[in-house]
């Protein structure tokens, strides 16, 4: 071996010897927080329990088709949010929506609602819509209660007017029964 390396190899034994020696020195004292409980069993959470992500809430924006808001704001139809109202009844989380375009004669205007319910909030509101007139109509996906067109101030092509349409959670409302296809079904 020449010198250069003897040297080399030399000074390198002298590093990791110095390494090892400083392995076997008393530890440096760290402050550590104490380990989290481990359950024994595994515990589900709810992302894994639930079957679909949870929905953002509902607004004038998120409860309608994309393509039909699209087709709105591209018409110069704009909106109003409000409560999601069921005869004087505000459901709460729910959202109500009057879409207008100041800019198209006669001033027409489109309503469109979602709103969560609990099965009994859909039976009061059901019964209380029924004493008021509206007419009921089942489904096989659920529940339509519409006004009487002889009192609606715009009816669709099959003579619908204001629709509320009862689905298992939640309900919709549309100033048309035809307009209820617009509506996400959340």
């Amino acid at each position: 071996m020449t010198r250069p390396r003897t040297l080399a190899a030399a000074a390198l034994g002298s590093i990791v010897t110095a390494g090892l020696l400083a392995g076997c020195a008393a530890p440096v004292p760290v402050e550590t927080t104490p380990p989290e409980a481990v359950p024994s069993s595994p515990v589900a959470t709810p992302q894994e329990t639930a079957s679909e992500p949870a929905l953002p809430d509902p607004t004038c924006e998120n409860i309608i088709r994309e393509a039909s808001l699209e087709e709105l704001q591209s018409q110069g139809w704009e909106y109003q949010q409000e409560p999601f109202m069921i005869g004087q009844t505000q459901i709460e989380a729910g959202v109500s929506c009057t879409w207008t375009n100041a800019a198209e004669p006669g001033g027409n205007i489109l309503q469109f609602g979602w709103a969560p319910l609990t099965a009994a909030e859909t039976t009061e509101a059901e019964r209380a819509l029924q004493s008021q007139g509206w007419i009921r109509e089942e489904a096989d996906d659920g529940v339509y209660l519409t006004e009487d067109p002889n009192f609606a101030l715009n009816i669709d092509s099959d003579g619908y007017g204001v629709t509320y349409f009862f689905g298992e959670g939640y309900v919709q409302v549309a100033d048309v029964k035809q307009g209820l296809v617009i509506i996400e079904r959340r």
